[in-house]
């Protein structure tokens, strides 16, 4: 059953209950108001007549003349005159049924004694009437408003439940190869930020598998030509017998592209275990780790000449893992000390900004071009002066792959007077001793 159809009746359902509920209770309410008004009638009525009536000697007198003046007076309601003992003495007899009437009966005293007592009744018949004609007029109303209530539900559910249908039809028209299409919904209501938040998923979709499409792409082509060499020296080398130096030199390119597939799936895998395990995060000093990570980093910065400065401001608090952040600042200052000025200084510093703590990472050398900083961060990406010595164009990626998972950010920049920048911005941790 759609969800058209299940909301059609509910609303259909609550409305035919509260009709029956209020109809019922009204009916109910209306009945007893008025058998308690007649009741309340039939008793002043009584009392009426058992204050006109003479007595005479602790005995009720009445003549003709009293008994024509009260028929008058209550000519619509029936009475009887009883006397002490109970035996009617005037009036109306009493019926013998008494079903479908109203009765109400009244001492009458004299002097503080009880010499008889007025009986008055009448039928109770228009009161049912009154129920049975509200009950058919309440049917009538309530089979109207249902009906509306049909019509008014299945209109409000078709405007509502659009864009729903809207999200059912992109999702079945959504294929791997074809996530452009976009709900755009106007509004500020809930199915409006439902469609939103679905645009934004697609978004995300389209560009992971963007990224996933060029990532395939680019590893095929990377991985093809290293494959081909080692193809084309084992064909050469087997075509016809060879020399020993030949031999050597057929196996010592075999042995360099291995080396380079085997850099690229080591890359490549240690970046996929790195982004899973950057989802278990810790309180880490960033400070710490920069300073640890200098002293590592200064004897390969020194075979070049190069220093390595820490500037800290003291225990700065961040939420990261730090085994995969370490792995990331590892490959940002790796390319620092092997694309920055020979005899330079390549600086790490950490600083803390409200609910932001950044770690930045620069050199004097000669800076990122402008391709570079559009696409240095993607996979495979080898395309400036700034990777002149070769490598396979994956530390910016895998460092920016990390620190997202880490839900921080990498920004890559050029200083005003040369040299590149690149700073990570991580979540602050909210002075919690470090794990």
């Amino acid at each position: 059953m759609s969800v058209r159809n299940r909301f059609t009746i509910t609303v259909v359902a609550i409305v035919a209950v509260t009709v029956a509920l209020f109809a019922t209770l009204s009916i109910v309410a209306l009945d007893r108001t008025l058998r308690s008004g007649l009741q309340a009638r039939l008793h002043s009525d009584a009392a009426t007549i058992a204050t006109a009536v003479d007595v005479h000697r602790g005995r009720i007198s009445l003549d003709p003349s009293d008994l024509r003046a009260l028929s008058t007076l209550h000519a619509d309601t029936p009475f009887a005159v009883n006397d002490g003992a109970g035996s009617q003495i005037a009036g109306d007899p009493l019926p013998a049924e008494r079903r479908g009437l109203q009765t109400a009966s009244v001492e009458v005293t004299r002097d503080g004694r009880t010499v008889g007592s007025i009986t008055v009744w009448q039928s109770d018949a228009w009161i049912d009437e009154y129920d049975r004609d509200a009950a058919i007029v309440s049917s009538a109303v309530g089979l109207l408003l249902i009906a509306l209530g049909i019509v008014v539900s299945r209109r409000v559910a078709a405007r509502v439940l659009a864009p729903v249908g809207d999200i059912a039809s992109l999702a079945e028209r959504i294929e791997g190869y074809d996530l452009s299409g976009r709900l755009r919904a106007e509004g500020n209501d809930e199915l409006a930020r439902l469609c939103a938040s679905f645009d934004r998923m697609l978004d995300r979709l389209e560009s992971a598998f963007s990224r996933e499409r060029r990532f395939v792409a680019d590893a095929s082509h990377e991985l093809r030509a290293p494959l081909a060499v080692l193809r084309a020296e084992t064909e050469l080398a087997l075509r016809r017998d060879r020399t020993n130096d030949e031999y050597r030199t057929a196996l010592t390119s075999i042995a360099r592209e291995s080396a380079r597939l085997e850099e690229l799936v080591d890359e490549l895998l240690a970046a996929a275990r790195a982004e899973v395990d950057a989802r278990r995060q810790q309180t880490i000093d960033a400070s710490a780790l920069v300073r640890d990570l200098g002293e590592r980093v200064s004897p390969a910065a020194a075979t070049r000449g190069m220093a390595v400065r820490v500037e800290t401001p003291g225990e700065v608090l961040a939420r990261a893992n730090r085994a995969t952040l370490e792995r990331a600042l590892l490959a940002i200052v790796h390319n620092a000390i092997e694309y920055g000025r020979s005899d330079g200084t390549v600086r790490l510093r950490t600083s803390r900004a409200e609910d932001t703590v950044t770690i930045e990472v620069s050199d004097d050398g000669p800076g990122f071009s402008d391709a570079a900083l559009a696409h240095a961060t993607e996979r495979f990406w080898r395309g400036d002066i700034a990777h002149p010595r070769g490598g396979t164009g994956l530390g910016l990626s895998i460092a920016r792959t990390i620190v997202e998972a880490n839900r921080g950010r990498l920004e890559i920049a050029n200083a005003q007077h040369g040299g590149a920048i690149v700073k990570i911005a991580l979540g602050a941790a909210a002075g919690e001793a470090p794990d």
